[in-house]
Parts: C-alpha cells; structure tokens; sequence
C-alpha cells in the first residue's frame, strides 16, 4: 500500500500582473451585474431570493466537484476554484435564510404549475 501524497504542488492559475487581468476583472462584474438584472427582471420580487439560493446552491456544486476531480490544492495561496465554492456557499445560505418558508412553497407552487 503507498503512502497517500497530501502535499500537491499547485501552479498559478493566473499571473496578477498580466494586463489582461483586469480586463477578465471586468468581464466576469458585468456578466454577474447582467444576469442579476436579468434574475430581478423575469421573477417576482418575493421568489428572488429562493432562486439566487438554489442556483448558487448549485453553482457552488459544480464549482467544488471540478477544484476536485482537477487536483487544485486548498491551501494555494492564490484565489482558487474553491475559494470561488465557498463564496457561492456563503450566498446560498444567506439568500436562504433571508427567504423564508413562504417563498420556498411559493416558488415550488409556481415551478409545480409549469407545463
């Protein structure tokens, strides 16, 4: 039986001087500030909050299953893939404890009647 590694070398996954990064920066704000405008457009003002809940639930998911099965260290010194995870966590569980039952059941009624 080998001894199981625990020490994993990880390399940058970005360098902060680069240029471009802050152009990346920019991109990924307007895409969050663009879909949030969109989430606020097409719900009603009540199932908001159950529904950022649910898809960072699931964001936050997808997000830990990839810095796993890709080997990202935890412990990197820069912003990682599960940095990014526990972000997405901490907005699910606050967007769920700020709703409350009521729109749970409602948003639940709402997706129930859809054809």
């Amino acid at each position: 039986m080998t001894i199981w590694k625990t020490d994993r070398s990880s390399a940058p996954l970005f360098t902060p001087n680069a240029p471009a990064q802050w152009l990346d920066w920019a991109a990924l704000v307007v895409i969050v500030a663009a879909l949030g405008l969109v989430l606020l457009w097409l719900l009603p003002l009540p199932l908001v909050l159950p529904v950022l809940s649910i898809i960072s639930f699931m964001v936050a998911g997808i997000v830990a299953l990839v810095a796993h099965y890709s080997g990202i260290d935890r412990r990197a010194p820069c912003v990682s893939a599960w940095d990014i995870a526990a972000v997405f966590t901490l907005i699910w569980i606050g967007a769920g404890l700020m709703s409350g039952t009521k729109q749970f059941a409602e948003l639940f009624d709402r997706l129930a009647t859809i054809p």
